[in-house]
């Protein structure tokens, strides 16, 4: 059955490379006279909810790093987006081209809202995807970059179907960004990059995720290098039960007597040349030891590819099913405890090879669900895990004003006294079913306490009504007692605290504020004048326009009186009130007019090596007063 898979394998690659040859007799030339493509195929795998190493999420990471990308390059070839596994978790053909080729003035955006919206699911189809990929690239010249958290998952070995690439003459270079790889994985990976002739990131944090794909967009436009003249020997691994069910293989390889390498079953392994070896190999498992190694030995004679078949003995399979109110639940990543100590994790859906034991099996899809299960696995046995979760329910709570418009804003839920929940202005909330009082508090609006609602069992949206009146401030009177046009006020609670929420009690003038029924006083803005403070009961349901009007003002101009005396022209002085009025900046430039409250203030000069008389004076509302200063004769 293999040969015949691999078979057709073949005839499909070489039937792929015909086509592509005929229409195009050039690799150096495209005669559609199409630019270059970089194409993309991002994961989506349900492994990208994993985390890296600064605790970000795989996913989020790769949605960041791929805006900066796209946002902060000056690219100057065609891209197009594929992605796989972002639909269904099970399907092997999970794999979509969502943005066709087209310029990164066109596709770029494109590319970012689409990552932005893609949520991890499935499987890792990458062969299928590569196999895709070839298809939409029609004989056009160019680039794929695969950013993948994982080794395929589905068909064969995507290093194999590179080699097959690259002997049909395909011209295309994959360049892999790793993301989170363990070794065996970062082997399997680079091997596909390195025999397309493309390069290999590895990464394991969002900032090393930026910087991968930054360079890997940069990379010139190529072919990749003629393939390898010369001799070649090298060993492929396959490793099966008594049952015929294919593993993946990890160990050394010796020749000897001597360890000559590490080998495993994903991607070729090279061989020194003729000659007789031995292997000590065995399944991988989850905790990235080998179960139950097998010796066996092989000759090699010819060059090329040697296959090698391992019986070897099935390990205990662990899976997970999570299910909510008895509906099947997308769950989280489990982990397997022995003795208080994780042993190893696996993903939600994967089938995990581990060792035969008792295990304590943790998970937490959710703040609601911290579940347990313990379980014994088996030799051979294939143990499904159980996790039911506390239903959760999908609630967004907003706010209905008298008036009927509603807004939106944060708060909280409290079960008994205690905080349950926290709310978003815009994000839903998983909350379990039941009664809560909810609450939100803020200088503006504040819901009073002891309102409750009923989060029923399906998702919806909730409106409570929010308590509120409505103040409209504005500014009237002549304009030659202002300093400037008024464009907001402020309103503080009687029942306030000095300074507390200073900043939330700023109102813009002649906007409709809805705000919490109360007794106000509003006060002008200092900089746009002086004001009286009106006091405002502001009524439930009620609007209330409070008019505010400056004190008149009167103004002043100084001058130097000429004189020989000064050591230098004098260019300033400075006004200080008398009787205790309010002043906004006493500091005066000579025969410019400056705005006063009316009363006495006292004018000093400011010049150097020359004394000047203070002098006392009164502004007048409506009037200008003029004081003349001269120094003071020896």
């Amino acid at each position: 059955m293999n040969q015949i898979f691999t078979a057709l394998v073949a005839c499909f690659v070489m039937c792929s490379a015909a086509a592509f040859s005929q229409d195009n007799p050039s690799t150096d030339a495209d005669e559609s006279g199409a630019p270059d493509l970089l194409y993309l195929i991002y994961d989506s795998s349900n492994s990208m909810w994993g985390e890296l190493s600064d605790k970000s999420r795989k996913y989020e990471a790769g949605r960041n790093a791929m805006a900066g990308v796209l946002r902060g390059n000056a690219l100057d070839r065609e891209l197009a987006l594929r992605a796989y596994g972002h639909r269904d978790k099970t399907d092997c053909r999970d794999s979509e081209l969502i943005v066709a080729a087209g310029s990164p003035a066109q596709n770029s955006m494109k590319i970012s809202k689409a990552v932005a919206g893609i949520r991890p699911t499935g499987k890792t189809p990458i062969t299928y995807s590569l196999r895709e990929s070839l298809k939409d690239f029609d004989g056009r010249k160019g680039d794929i970059l695969l950013i993948s958290d994982g080794i395929e998952t589905c068909d064969i070995d995507p290093c194999t179907l590179m080699d097959e690439w690259r002997d049909a003459g395909i011209q295309i270079r994959v360049h892999v960004v790793g993301v989170g790889l363990n070794e065996m994985e970062r082997n399997a990976m680079s091997c596909v990059a390195e025999t397309s002739g493309g390069k290999y990131f590895d990464v394991g944090s969002e900032g090393e995720l930026q910087e991968a794909l930054n360079e890997a967009v940069e990379i010139p436009a190529g072919a990749p290098d003629p393939n390898p003249q010369g001799v070649r020997y090298a060993l492929r691994l396959q490793g099966v039960d008594k049952e015929g069910r294919s593993f993946v293989l990890g160990g050394k390889l010796f020749k000897g007597g001597e360890e000559v390498s590490e080998v495993s079953s994903s991607g070729r392994n090279s061989l020194e040349g003729p000659g007789d070896y031995a292997l000590e190999v065995g399944p991988i498992l989850k905790d990235g030891t080998l179960y139950k190694t097998v010796r066996q030995t092989f000759s090699v004679s010819e060059p090329g590819d040697t296959t090698v078949s391992v019986l070897i003995t099935r390990p205990a399979i662990v899976s997970a099913n999570f299910s909510e109110d008895g509906e099947e639940h997308r769950g989280s990543h489990v982990s397997a405890y022995q003795d208080g100590k994780k042993v190893f994790s696996f993903r939600a859906f994967d089938e995990a090879l581990a060792r035969p034991g008792v295990y304590e099996f943790r998970a937490t899809p959710n703040d609601d669900n911290e579940l347990r299960v313990t379980a014994e696995l088996v030799e051979a046995a294939h143990t499904e895990l159980d996790f039911i979760l506390v239903k959760t329910v999908k609630t967004l709570v907003r706010y209905r004003l008298p008036n009927g418009d509603e807004i939106r804003r944060g708060g909280k839920l409290f079960k008994d006294g205690k905080e349950a929940y926290k709310l978003y202005s815009s994000n839903w909330s998983e909350v379990i079913p039941g009664r809560y009082e909810v609450r939100s508090e803020g200088a503006k609006l504040a819901l009073p306490h002891g309102v409750f609602i009923d989060v029923a069992t399906d998702e919806e949206t909730i409106f409570v009504d929010m308590p509120a009146g409505f103040l409209t401030i504005t500014y009237d009177g002549d304009e030659a007692d202002f300093f400037g046009k008024p464009k907001a006020a402020f309103y503080f609670p009687f029942d306030q605290k000095r300074g507390e929420f200073y900043a939330s009690n700023y109102g813009r003038a002649d906007v409709v504020i809805p705000i919490t029924p109360n007794r106000y006083q509003i006060k002008g803005h200092s900089g746009n004048g002086f004001f009286e403070p009106v006091e405002i009961n502001v009524p439930l349901g009620e609007s209330i326009t409070v008019t505010l009007r400056p004190t008149k003002l009167g103004k002043a101009v100084v001058s130097y009186a000429p004189s020989s005396l000064y050591t230098k022209q004098p260019d300033r002085a400075f006004i200080y009130p008398l009787d205790g009025q309010g002043i906004k900046n006493g500091f005066m430039r000579p025969g410019i007019a400056k705005k006063f409250l009316p009363g006495r203030y006292s004018v000093k000069g400011s010049t150097k090596g020359t004394s000047v008389a203070p002098q006392e004076f009164v502004i007048t509302a409506g009037e200008t007063t003029q004081i003349l200063l001269a120094p003071i004769s020896e």
